[in-house]
């Protein structure tokens, strides 16, 4: 049985037919918000700048923060944390993909020829169930899902 440091996300994720959700940072953060209410299998939704370069992620976890400041809930339980709580701040007045868009999910992305252990040391550190694929030239060619992993080892085992 090949390990996952054995195994590659090349081998794993699909990069054909169904291309990846793509925004840019200057779309409307609306158009997330209706993209993610409308299609309830998007886990995620990759996000490039001008020249097409990957620089991040939305998660259902950046709509779920974003609810919780428009919706009220955000003092339901008090806020402890600066990093958060500037978060939050910044969620109130979102208008485009660049004011919610986290820098730090930049790191998530991965190469076509990475170990799959890495590639789910990243969906764990992340705690993320998609990650970009992307080339040298940081341009998105494709996603890997956990569920591709993991069908990935289960054939190999």
């Amino acid at each position: 049985m090949k390990t996952l440091e054995k195994l590659v996300v090349k081998d794993a994720y699909l990069s054909v037919d169904e291309k990846p959700a793509v925004v840019s940072l200057t779309d409307a953060f609306s158009q997330i918000i209706y993209d993610f209410a409308h299609h309830a299998e998007l886990r995620g939704i990759f996000v490039v700048d001008h020249k097409n370069r990957f620089v991040g992620v939305i998660t259902r976890t950046d709509l779920l923060d974003w609810a919780r400041v428009k919706l009220g809930a955000i003092f339901q339980k008090p806020l402890t944390n600066i990093d958060q709580t500037i978060r939050f701040a910044n969620l109130i007045q979102a208008e485009s993909v660049s004011d919610v868009v986290r820098p730090e999910t930049k790191e998530v992305a991965v190469f076509a020829n990475d170990s799959l252990a890495l590639a789910l040391r990243r969906m764990i550190e992340s705690d993320s169930i998609i990650l970009p694929v992307i080339d040298e030239a940081q341009h998105i060619i494709g996603n890997l899902t956990l569920s591709e992993l993991l069908d990935r080892v289960l054939v190999e085992g």
